[in-house]
């Protein structure tokens, strides 16, 4: 009886080293393909700025869509849709919603929409927000929900520019719910529940 279970147990670990070793040749060889492509299509989602008709006008918006690529804007404001993110409503948020014991926060639309995105603030007010993480009306996000703090090394040109190319993002109609600073029970030991892959925006 031990001879059967050694040779059952040795014949199950070959298979399992033979099974993982066919799903490590049968995976996509990602060394072989250029990090670039991993990021073509968000990279391509972000509207261009030709449409800018002043030439100093659209090199800043052309550095402020660097920038909101760069810094990590796409990542928490894009808009889910059933197959992934939805990128005919760029940085129209709603795609991430976070709730701590500090309240609950949906990713905002940052397009100049009038309802529902950014032509409701000014650019102080946008400013103000990458620069401390304090909204209009005085409270401060937290650093962990929105990682204002990871800005720190924007200049006020940076943030300029950043503002200058969200104005001239196709406006969508997206709205997102307000904040509400409700603690939110967690599970013991965590500081904060994540969620995505849906729109949580209300419309």
């Amino acid at each position: 009886m031990k001879t059967f279970l050694k040779r059952a147990a040795l014949t199950l670990v070959i298979l399992t080293v033979v099974g993982f070793l066919a799903f490590l040749y049968n995976i996509p060889p990602l060394f072989w393909i250029a990090p670039e492509t991993f990021g073509a299509d968000m990279r391509h989602a972000a509207p261009p700025v030709d449409g800018i008709a002043d030439p100093a006008r659209r090199a800043i918006a052309e550095r402020g869509r660097t920038l909101a690529m760069n810094i990590g804007c796409t990542g928490c404001h894009a808009t889910n849709g059933p197959q992934g993110p939805d990128l005919t409503k760029y940085l129209a948020g709603g795609g991430t919603k976070i709730v701590s014991e500090r309240g609950t926060y949906v990713t905002r639309n940052l397009t100049p929409d009038f309802a529902t995105g950014l032509a409701r603030r000014t650019d102080d007010d946008v400013k103000r927000v990458l620069r401390s993480g304090t909204f209009p009306d005085g409270h401060v996000v937290p650093y962990t929900t929105m990682p204002w703090a990871n800005f720190s090394h924007l200049t006020e040109e940076d943030r300029h520019a950043i503002v200058v190319y969200l104005r001239s993002l196709p406006p969508v109609t997206h709205k997102i719910p307000e904040p509400s600073f409700e603690p939110v029970a967690l599970p013991p030991g965590a500081v904060e529940g994540i969620f995505g892959l849906k729109d949580y925006g209300i419309n």
